[in-house]
């Protein structure tokens, strides 16, 4: 008969264990220093080691001679807790045993000596299952056992645990594996089977195993069946009903153009091919998350990310850093609705919507960063002469954000990310009320404030931040044939601009504009002295006029 690979290969010893080292070291250390404890409690995700831990542990407090706190197989104790009539090691499931009668059954039975080894130790799976009344019977006895007697409770739902019973154990939290630990488990079985299977596939089992080792080996059954001993990315994706990287760079390069029409056709496409909404959307998202590694960490992220070379090329140029607020859309959006989606009876619908609302966000966003641009401080000369234009422009932002609402309301999809959209919207508002106030009084001022947007401009992409703060606060600038007079309120900011550090910077900006300038404190007593000042600063090599 077939032997399932998540029993074949199931540890011997701790040598053979996957992952969980804390707890590993921990338990070798009690073997070795005799210093066994009376209950302990194993927690954590299915498929993670637990119950394996526990027989191993078992075994090796009974050997006679472990060889580095693994039980030495040879023995005679470790030979008669490998029989199946052993009563040494006694598994009891407390799905179906979960009774009180069962648990005083055990109390009785607790008494009695082991036969073979040193001690008697009772696995309780799925300790989590007992009733209230077999958990009261159970304390007394995880409180002051034998001396013979060790307790390993085993629970993915710690949770559930009384407080009394958990503080009479010893706590051990068994993680998640990583994808890496287990491809590598897998490359070593696959080896032993004499399976070839490409890196990518072996990765895709991985991933897809989430942490645990039984869903992974069993996944890995499914593939192995499929397509025999040879595993192809392409097999694995067909097995798991999940999407070909092309289709999902399709559909992405798609939505991110803000080809709403194309998309839904591409979407079509995918979901007619029998492909489930909700394994769409998780992959969608776990493609949008590459992205997001490829965007941060560029030809570095090829190692985090399981994808044939030539896929990988095109994900790269896909990874803009323009696309990075639609990418995080996506993400956001697509997670949103996962659970709509897992239990809906439409979820075509949903998802769909869900991609209809992402790109209108988008396209929404880049509006009103496009107005924001117009409204920000060096360009409030430009706004104000096309105030017209920007309060059309917000107020259609506006209508089309409440038209998002009441569509999504409709149809009984959440609008919480709208909410984000309509305060920022209004942030854009109050500035256009702001910019409202400032109307050009000539063109004269016109071009002083689009030279001081410049400047600002100018000063901010050389890195120089501090300066920027500093002109920010400039009382006026006025435009004197070639001369630009930036005026101050006092004398310490003047000071500060022509610091030596800010000389280059402010030289370079207005020599290649063929315009010289002064920096000056309004009063008029200072003017002269002032100008004095910045012409010895610059060794005569500006012409300034007064």
């Amino acid at each position: 008969m077939y032997l399932a690979l998540y029993r074949k290969y199931r540890p011997q010893n701790f040598d053979e264990m996957i992952g969980q080292k804390h707890i590993v070291q921990t338990l070798v250390n009690q073997i070795k220093n005799d210093k066994i404890g009376h209950a302990y409690l194993f927690c954590g995700s299915r498929g993670t080691g637990k119950t394996s831990t526990a027989k191993i542990f078992a075994r090796a407090i009974n050997c006679m001679h472990p060889k580095n706190g693994n039980p030495c197989e040879e023995c005679e104790a470790c030979r008669a807790l490998k029989a199946s009539n052993n009563i040494d090691i006694l598994e009891i499931d407390a799905a179906s045993n979960n009774g009180v009668d069962e648990i005083r059954d055990l109390r009785e039975k607790v008494k009695y000596p082991p036969v073979n080894g040193k001690y008697k130790v009772y696995i309780i799976d799925e300790v989590h299952m007992l009733s209230p009344s077999a958990f009261n019977a159970l304390l007394k006895t995880l409180e002051e056992p034998p001396a013979h007697a060790v307790f390993i409770l085993a629970t993915t739902e710690v949770h559930k645990l009384p407080a009394t019973i958990l503080s009479r154990c010893l706590r051990f939290d068994f993680g998640l594996l990583s994808v890496e630990e287990l491809s590598g488990l897998l490359k070593k079985i696959f080896k032993q089977e004499g399976i070839t299977a490409e890196d990518s596939a072996i990765e895709v089992i991985a991933r897809a195993g989430e942490g645990s080792v039984r869903d992974t080996l069993s996944i890995a059954d499914r593939c192995v069946s499929y397509s025999g001993d040879n595993l192809t990315f392409k097999n694995v994706t067909e097995v798991l009903g999940t999407t070909e990287r092309e289709s999902l760079f399709s559909i992405s390069e798609i939505l991110l153009s803000g080809n709403l029409g194309g998309g839904l056709l591409q979407l079509d496409s995918v979901l007619s091919s029998g492909k489930s909404p909700l394994v769409l959307s998780k992959d969608l998202i776990s493609y949008f998350r590459d992205l997001l590694v490829i965007i941060t960490l560029k030809d570095k992220a090829k190692t985090m990310i399981a994808v044939p070379d030539e896929i990988f090329h095109k994900m790269l140029n896909q990874a803009k850093d323009e696309n990075y607020n639609k990418i995080v859309s996506f993400i956001y959006n697509l997670s949103e609705v996962e659970a709509e989606l897992r239990y809906s009876i439409s979820p075509r619908i949903v998802l769909e919507t869900a991609i209809i609302k992402t790109l209108s966000e988008v396209n929404l966003l880049s509006r009103v960063e496009r107005i924001e641009k117009m409204l920000d401080g060096e360009n409030v000369s430009v706004a104000s002469n096309n105030m017209s234009d920007i309060k059309k422009q917000v107020e259609g932002v506006k209508a089309q954000v409440e038209n998002n609402n009441q569509f999504e309301k409709s149809i009984g999809v959440r609008a919480q990310k709208s909410e984000i959209n309509t305060e920022q919207i209004n942030t854009v508002a109050e500035k256009v009320a702001k910019v409202e106030e400032v109307e050009p009084q000539s063109s004269q001022n016109v071009s002083d404030n689009r030279i001081l947007g410049e400047l600002l401009n100018f000063v901010k992409d050389k890195k120089e931040m501090s300066l920027l703060a500093i002109l920010r606060q400039t009382e006026n600038v006025s435009l004197s044939g070639k001369m630009v007079i930036i005026e101050v309120d006092d004398k310490m900011t003047k000071d500060l601009i022509l610091r030596d550090k800010y000389k280059p910077v402010l030289s370079e900006f207005f020599e290649t504009r063929g315009l010289t300038y002064s920096v000056i404190v309004k009063e008029v007593n200072e003017k002269k002295g002032n100008i004095d000042a910045l012409s010895s600063a610059f060794d005569g090599k500006l012409t300034i006029k007064e």
